[in-house]
């Protein structure tokens, strides 16, 4: 039996969440469209034992800008979802 779902397409104008540890230099960054993945991976690096005590902060991107030309040109991203057929 197949279910509908509907998730967010991974694009360039996508909104997506990020997780930042602490005292930390960002380490690898990961795109997450999903805020409930996002909110998993915050969770599953906060218990990790060389994270303990730190702050997990979840960063949610929201705009974009790019410098071409003067003035800088900024655009709001925006949730963009598609469907598939998850088995």
């Amino acid at each position: 039996m197949y279910e509908e779902k509907s998730v967010p397409e991974k694009t360039q104008d996508a909104r997506f969440w990020e997780c930042y540890v602490e005292g930390t230099n960002g380490g690898k960054h990961v795109r997450h469209y999903l805020q409930a993945e996002a909110e998993v991976e915050a969770e599953r690096l906060a218990r990790l034992p060389n994270v303990n005590g730190k702050t997990v902060f979840l960063f949610e991107c929201k705009a974009k800008c790019k410098a071409e030309l003067s003035p800088v040109k900024w655009k709001t991203l925006e949730i963009k979802v598609s469907s598939y057929l998850l088995q």
